[in-house]
């Protein structure tokens, strides 16, 4: 997290930051709706300039909310769209553009009331009727988003996502301007979780319609309801500008006036630019890590995220065959990979779901410990699977193993190709290194056979993770399909929502087959983010979720 100098920490003359991204941890529905953010003291004099710069290791994706998906993307929405509900610095939902929220008893109905005199950055009053037109644009079929499952327990909206009612039967209303209803068919105690990341932001269906097919291209064809706007920007850019949005309705609050960011893929370069004083925030990972953990300005924070390679499981093809999966799944080292390699505080994971994301509330046991690990490293095992899958694919197979073309996508890459190659004797791996947003598009393609990919929770909702592989999922890339699976997921996520410990079993249950039974994925490591910053930038957040860090109430010390 912070990064400095070598020798201690030397005044910059220029400031900057790395940009980061999205995720989560448990907090339960009525939870958020009294609670008070606490705000970190100023002990310092405030700078006159407020104006810093950050980098980001990858370029923007889309900045229309109902379609975005990478947590790079997804910190900087965090900046710019504001809903319903935000995080505290304790990752609680506290009210956002809301007032308040009055939770039904039986859980299934929420009532949001909106905050007096909010406003679009263009200066036209924000209303309930652009949640509902932002939430209707989500799950309808001509304008999907990739996250529209996130509102599937809304009452009849997984209907309409999959053409079998209209979206003027979803269990929403705008009573008023003032007013917005949900309706839920399950009670889900992380709701308001889900609705402080900007996935749920509202959009001005005027604007947008106005704007038709230039809506979100550029930052000329945005309007925001953030505490910050965006300048300079298109699809193409490598650099863009945050402002602060003066319509924003707690700007007193908003301390940066301007956050220039740049793209930098190459953690030395970023190291490099750092030291000589360009930029105040820097990601590092691996050696660097090491290297700087006793700098003043290095501050590291654990990730709620999965790490994985994910196979392409289109039939007839090779890693259609569970055995060579099985085989891939027990041959890598993941305590080396965390240890010798990333060595960045990142730990080794054997299932799919991260440590510390949701703990079973009558039991307080955390989901990881309580399902356990699953096909973990054993060389032997990977080998006699990997004779079974020789009598299908025959005794040499190619393999192609795609990755994001950063420091770590290198890395990692190929100490996996070394594992297998090693403990898989007749198996060959090439490495198809691609820039980030590729990568995703590539996947989405289905155009790839092994693919190092990542996900980081949304919200503390265990579905995130367990949605990727359901046989309809947006993001089962993979063509993973497993009824059993599917069936035992959905009753988690509905008939046992609020049985945690029933729930627990059958997510528990949905692992096994997920891992064990089919090797579906090899889950790798759970990350840690790790930075060095200008020790003059004082009130950063990281949140569990949403964002990697906040910069809502940063501001420069003098």
């Amino acid at each position: 997290m912070y990064t400095d100098t070598e020798g201690g920490n030397k005044m910059k003359k220029k400031l900057l930051v790395v940009s980061a991204v999205l995720t989560g941890l448990l907090l339960t529905a009525c939870g958020g709706n009294d609670k008070k953010e606490t705000t970190k003291s100023e002990d310092g004099t405030i700078a006159a300039s407020q104006k810093i710069e950050i980098s980001s290791p990858a370029p923007l994706s889309t900045l229309d909310t109902t379609q975005t998906m990478d947590k790079n993307t997804f910190t900087i929405v965090q900046h710019l769209f504001e809903g319903l509900y935000r995080f505290d610095d304790d990752s609680t939902p506290i009210p956002g553009l809301a007032e308040k929220a009055e939770i039904s008893e039986d859980g299934l109905t929420y009532k949001f009331t909106l905050k007096d005199n909010i406003k679009w950055s263009n200066g036209e009053p924000i209303t309930a009727q652009d949640f509902l037109y932002s939430w209707k644009k989500l799950v309808t079929p001509a304008t999907i988003g990739p996250n529209a499952y996130l509102l599937d327990n809304v009452k009849n909206s997984k209907a309409i996502r999959n053409g079998e009612k209209s979206v003027d039967e979803i269990g929403l209303s705008a009573p008023s301007d003032k007013e917005f209803e949900v309706t839920l068919e399950q009670a889900q105690p992380s709701f308001l979780t889900v609705v402080s990341i900007g996935w749920l932001a509202p959009q001005n269906q005027a604007y947008v319609e106005k704007q038709g097919k230039d809506y979100a291209t550029d930052s000329d064809h945005l309007i925001y309801s953030g505490p910050f706007i965006l300048t300079d920007w298109d699809a193409s850019s490598d650099t863009w500008t945050l402002k602060k949005n003066s319509e924003y309705y707690d700007a007193d609050k908003v301390k940066l006036e301007e956050v220039k960011v740049n793209t930098i893929k190459e953690e030395n370069t970023g190291i490099n630019l750092y030291q000589s004083n360009e930029l105040d925030l820097v990601r590092i990972s691996g050696q660097y890590v090491q290297q700087y953990s006793d700098d003043a300005g290095y501050v590291t924070h654990s990730d709620v995220a999965n790490y994985y390679l994910d196979f392409n499981k289109k039939e007839g093809t090779a890693p259609a065959n569970i055995h060579l999966r099985k085989a891939i799944a027990q041959a890598i080292d993941k305590d080396a990979l965390t240890k010798n390699v990333l060595n960045d505080g990142s730990k080794p994971l054997n299932g799919l779901i991260p440590s510390n994301l949701y703990k079973n509330p009558e039991t307080s046991e955390d989901f990881r410990k309580f399902s356990g690990d699953h096909l973990v490293h054993d060389v032997k095992k990977a080998q006699a699977e990997w004779e079974k899958a020789k009598a299908d694919l025959g005794d040499k197979i190619k393999l192609s193993l795609l990755v994001s073309d950063d420091d770590n996508g290198k890395k990692i890459s190929e100490y996996v190709q070394s594992q297998l190659q090693e403990n898989l004797k007749g198996i060959e791996i090439t490495i198809n290194a691609q820039p980030k947003n590729n990568v995703l598009q590539t996947r989405k393609d289905k155009d790839y056979e092994l693919s190092l990919s990542g996900w980081i929770a949304g919200s503390s909702d265990l579905d995130s993770y367990f949605n990727l592989y359901a046989g309809e999922s947006a993001y089962n890339y993979g063509s993973y399909k497993n009824t059993d699976y599917d069936k035992l997921i959905t009753d988690a996520r509905t008939v046992n929502a609020n049985k945690p410990s029933k729930q627990f079993d059958n997510y528990k249950e949905a692992e096994d087959i997920l891992l064990d039974q089919d090797a579906a994925q090899v889950p790798l490591y759970q990350s840690a983010s790790n930075y060095l910053i200008n020790s003059k930038i004082k009130g950063i957040s990281y949140h569990l979720y949403g964002d990697y860090f906040n910069l809502r109430t940063a501001y420069l010390e003098d």
